[in-house]
């Protein structure tokens, strides 16, 4: 029910669905999570079928493992003999699909090693936390994924208006004047300036 409810929260789609969509399996939210030992034996058998090659198939494996909160997952990964930076991106995933510590996510990604995969997903998931605009902000400044979707650019210049109008501002302006993405940075950072305004102006009356 937890990867459930997080999938309900992420439009439906985690980073998992993603990895197993771009291996070849259809319809991964119908296998994953498994219900049962016969739905996980056929999770398995997808991902063994998948057109991945054996260290990714492992790293899928690791990523389930991750689930137990023990040391099976060290273990499998000691004995399938799966590189850092592989552990590491499965890691991260991990921490966002889970919703648990996704700063330690934030973190993992910031290693150059990583591929710059699923960054709106990734941002999507970030967006969940109390804390986003911060984590947001650390994962765009230190993983530098490159932004090119509108709901991106709108969670990175509310971030960044969060933070400091003025680099909110400047950002805007590193768009061609009167392009379409600019005039949306200005209205997002205009309606944020507005929207403090108003909860200072309530709680002050209250």
């Amino acid at each position: 029910k937890q990867i459930e409810d997080r999938r309900a929260r992420m439009s439906d789609v985690l980073v998992f669905d993603f990895l197993l969509a771009a291996g070849g399996v259809k319809h991964p939210d119908m296998l994953y999570p498994p219900r049962d030992v016969e739905g996980l034996k056929r999770l398995l058998d997808q991902i063994e079928e998948t057109t991945y090659d054996t260290l990714k198939k492992d790293c899928l494996v690791y990523f389930l493992l991750k689930w137990h909160e023990d040391d099976r997952a060290s273990r499998f990964q000691e004995a399938r003999c799966i590189p850092p930076q592989f552990v590491a991106l499965a890691d991260a995933y991990w921490h966002l699909d889970s919703g648990k510590e996704t700063s330690r996510a934030v973190a993992l990604l910031s290693d150059a090693r990583l591929n710059r995969d699923y960054p709106s997903k990734i941002i999507q998931a970030l967006s969940l936390e109390q804390n986003s605009g911060e984590l947001i902000l650390r994962y765009i400044r230190t993983a530098k994924p490159l932004l090119t979707e509108p709901d991106d650019i709108d969670a990175y210049s509310i971030a960044l208006a969060q933070s400091s109008l003025l680099e909110a501002w400047q950002y805007q302006r590193s768009f061609p004047e009167g392009s379409a993405t600019r005039v949306r940075v200005l209205r997002n950072v205009l309606r944020w300036c507005l929207t403090r305004e108003l909860s200072y102006t309530r709680l002050v009356q209250h």
